[in-house]
């Protein structure tokens, strides 16, 4: 009886029929080499199921093949216990302001805002009633004499304060993104200009590594682990501020979320 062909072997079969070796495939899909062995040995769990579901569908396009059949059996293997997509889309939602359930203030949070209201209340008590104190009219005889010459008192200029004016960054000239790698190791993938199908870059970046990607009008990075890393879009440092779980950033349009 005829063992059932396994997507691992399906993929081998269609870079050997290619005739491409893992290495130049590697190159060609920018999907690290030891990650398509994996693959062709049906070993899909060196990352989450979304990020293999990215490089399964790159390297069917890559090797000819329709990678919807393999991606259908992928997911109905492999993805079911793990994170999913459509949690990842939710994250990148709620990162993008959908509103979040307000949570209810603890107990401690009411008593330190009562607490914080009546010092409040006593400092002005105080500050009202060492007003009404004044010193006794014969204190002032000395400041009516003759032999004394009033003073006049500098009045100093206000100064404005100066406002912080959110960062412009221009895209006229293209998108120019560099990913440093500054607090944590971090895997990205990289599309660019709408192109989803053959990613500009793949690969985990080790803390102290970077990474500069281009694109002409749009960039959409994925980034695994984005608290662990800092992006330097067209010149202008940016720190990431959202949750530490995988995010998707599309460039230009977020940049006002980022900064």
């Amino acid at each position: 009886m005829t063992e059932p062909i396994t997507i691992g072997a399906y993929l081998r079969a269609g870079r050997r029929k290619r005739r491409v070796s893992i290495e130049r495939a590697a190159e060609e899909t920018r999907i690290r080499a030891d990650f398509l062995m994996r693959m062709e040995s049906d070993e899909f769990d060196f990352l989450a199921p979304p990020y293999v579901r990215g490089f399964l569908r790159s390297y069917s396009n890559f090797l000819r093949i329709d990678p919807q059949p393999l991606v259908d059996e992928f997911d109905r293997r492999y993805a079911k216990s793990r994170l999913d997509t459509d949690q990842i889309v939710a994250l990148d939602q709620r990162r993008r302001g959908v509103p979040r359930q307000r949570r209810r203030p603890s107990s401690w949070s009411v008593a330190a805002f009562l607490a914080a209201g009546t010092l409040v209340i006593l400092a002005i008590i105080g500050v009202l009633s060492n007003g009404n104190h004044r010193p006794p009219p014969g204190n002032n005889v000395a400041l009516n004499s003759p032999s004394t010459s009033p003073t006049s008192t500098p009045t100093s200029t206000p100064t404005e304060t100066p406002t912080t004016k959110p960062t412009q960054i221009a895209f006229t000239q293209g998108i120019h993104v560099k990913v440093v790698a500054t607090r944590g190791r971090c895997w990205v993938q990289a599309m660019a200009d709408g192109n989803d199908a053959v990613p500009i870059f793949s690969q985990t970046l080790e803390i102290g590594q970077s990474q500069m990607l281009t694109a002409k009008h749009s960039l959409k990075m994925l980034l695994g682990f984005p608290a662990g890393v800092d992006l330097i879009v067209n010149g202008h440092d940016i720190r990431y501020h959202g949750p530490p779980t995988a995010q998707t950033i599309t460039l230009p349009q977020d940049i006002k979320s980022l900064t």
